[in-house]
């Protein structure tokens, strides 16, 4: 029989299956949304180092694994990075802007590699939005051509990438029809994560939960023909009977909002520092420096009663074991509750508000229990 509480889709040991992995922080585009902007590290990873990596990660239960951070293909040697994968089984997503895919001699080279799915970034329908948002006049041509070329190479899963805020909320619909008429086979929306007055304010919130319910029955629409998915805890809140009688579509629709911070899924950023997610600071400790095993057991005992607290405002919250205290990227410090939780946003749910005034995060010591605070890419602004 179908279990129909979301919080029973998480394993009940905590095993990294699915690893956020970053190649590289560098880029050739200056998207405004880019969590990594800032973040130009070039002490990443060599070949040698991710061997190694990866042999950690599958022996630690590992089983699928994202690219992401920066720009993947700029690295030369990128093919045989997921060749490494691909040999100790896991199933690869590559995040990536379209540039680098030009051809079909290279696009097959992916597939060969052992690339499952390619994601492309795709900000908006109106190519002139687009290519303003990510600084480059030809990044809707390159998007739109990629994913063509990826997908008659063979890719098994070819989809767009969508970061999601106000200025894109109306391109939902029309994001979706272009991915059905090139015949993709997934679309991805992002609420982007910036921990400020513009995403915790009334006005904000109130605008995301008609967006949440768009989304929600567009999965519904286009059930069978495209997958739409989200990430955010909230999405599970809409759930209803149209996808409770259909056991597939459920599960993959709670496995895809389900925090998995700290039970399944660990981040990896190019230089080894891991944290939970790509929007999380906290680093737990470095591959190059330490076991990832030892780093993975610190992080998921700290995040272990950040999302099962035994006390504070999301006790009291009737989907609280769904939920698992939201989205940790919109917690404040030291206070386990998604700060865009409220009574304005969800009013049939009966979550305590957060006041919008005290959402700014303090500052934090930079070490502690083995932590590292990393820098945090504000929102661009023009």
């Amino acid at each position: 029989m179908l279990d129909h509480d979301p919080g029973a889709y998480q394993h009940a040991q905590p095993v990294p299956i699915l690893v956020q992995l970053g190649v590289t922080y560098r880029c050739n585009l200056t998207c405004e949304h880019c969590y990594a902007l800032d973040l130009r590290d070039r002490r990443e990873f060599t070949l040698d180092e991710l061997g190694r990596l990866a042999d950690e990660l599958a022996a630690a239960g590992a089983m699928a694994l994202t690219y992401s951070h920066g720009e993947s293909l700029i690295r030369r040697d990128f093919l045989d990075i997921a060749r490494l994968f691909a040999e100790r089984g896991f199933h690869q997503t590559l995040m990536n802007n379209g540039f680098y895919v030009r051809d079909p001699s290279f696009a097959a080279a992916l597939v060969e590699s052992g690339i499952d799915k390619a994601l492309v970034s795709l900000d908006h329908t109106d190519p002139q939005i687009h290519n303003q948002h990510r600084g480059n006049a030809r990044s809707y041509r390159m998007a739109t051509g990629a994913v063509g070329l990826l997908k008659e190479a063979g890719m098994s899963k070819v989809g767009f990438s969508v970061a999601i805020d106000e200025y894109n909320y109306g391109a939902i619909a029309s994001t979706v029809e272009l991915a059905v008429a090139l015949g993709l086979t997934d679309v991805s929306f992002m609420q982007t994560r910036y921990m400020s007055g513009h995403t915790l304010g009334a006005h904000f919130l109130g605008v995301y939960k008609s967006v949440c319910r768009e989304i929600y029955e567009l999965s519904l629409q286009y059930r069978g023909v495209l997958d739409i998915y989200t990430h955010d805890p909230f999405m599970l809140h809409l759930i209803d009977d149209r996808l409770r009688d259909d056991p597939a579509s459920y599960a993959s629709f709670v496995g895809a909002n389900v925090c998995n911070v700290g039970t399944n899924m660990v981040s990896i950023d190019p230089v080894g520092n891991v944290t939970g997610c790509n929007f999380l600071r906290e680093s737990f400790g470095n591959v190059r420096e330490e076991p990832f095993q030892e780093i993975w057991e610190r992080l998921v005992d700290h995040y272990r009663p950040v999302k099962k607290p035994q006390s504070g405002a999301c006790t009291g919250c009737s989907v609280a074991s769904s939920c698992s205290t939201g989205c940790l990227a919109f917690h404040q410090a030291g206070v386990n509750v998604d700060a865009r939780c409220s009574t304005s946003r969800f009013p049939e749910v009966s979550a305590r508000p957060v006041p919008v005034e005290v959402a700014s995060r303090p500052a934090v010591s930079p070490h502690a229990d083995g932590r590292v605070l990393l820098p945090l890419a504000p929102k661009r602004t023009q």
